[in-house]
């Protein structure tokens, strides 16, 4: 299971992060599985998480690895913006929802973004069938998004709010799986 890293929205301030800051400072306070302290560093590997013109020049992404000597499991350390088990980042999957949501087909949103419509619609029937999930979730921390029963309306007062990626991040800390 991954950690998060929390308000880091963008590669380049994730990259800047990493060869600014201190060790310490991205290490996680606990193991993500057992919850006794300070996991020790455990190497690292290069992921390619810019699928965007823009966001490829920065590839590849160096994600540090923990591992816990309690519990005997490894951890990687995630800036928020970089989804843990998709291609494309969390700001992209946003624009293909949103678009998506507003009445655009898939095939428009494939114009207007890099991935097909097959994964747009993956994208969406995901997002649909973990509402009650992500609502329960999402809802803990800011019980106004009770007030709406529905999907489409849900996320996109969702999105109005914040990010996709803090959604998730969200969630993420409330126990429940994110892609």
């Amino acid at each position: 299971m991954p950690h998060i890293l929390p308000e880091i929205l963008s590669l380049i301030q994730y990259k800047n992060d990493v060869e600014c800051q201190s060790e310490e400072n991205l290490r996680p306070d606990q193991c993500e599985s057992c919850r006794q302290s300070k996991p020790w560093r455990h190497g690292n590997y290069l992921r390619k998480s810019g699928r965007n013109d823009g966001d490829a020049a920065l590839n590849p992404i160096l994600i540090q690895r923990y591992y816990c000597a309690a519990c005997k499991k490894t951890m990687s350390v995630l800036p928020e913006c970089i989804p843990p088990r998709r291609w494309y980042l969390w700001e992209t999957q946003q624009t293909a929802l949103l678009l998506f949501l507003l009445g655009n087909s898939a095939r428009a949103v494939e114009t207007q973004v890099k991935p097909s419509r097959h994964t747009i619609k993956r994208w969406v029937a995901w997002l649909i069938v973990q509402f009650r999930l992500h609502k329960d979730a999402l809802c803990s921390h800011f019980p106004s998004l009770g007030l709406f029963t529905d999907p489409l309306s849900f996320w996109k007062h969702v999105f109005e709010k914040f990010p996709l990626s803090t959604a998730m991040r969200l969630c993420h800390v409330s126990g429940v799986a994110i892609p």
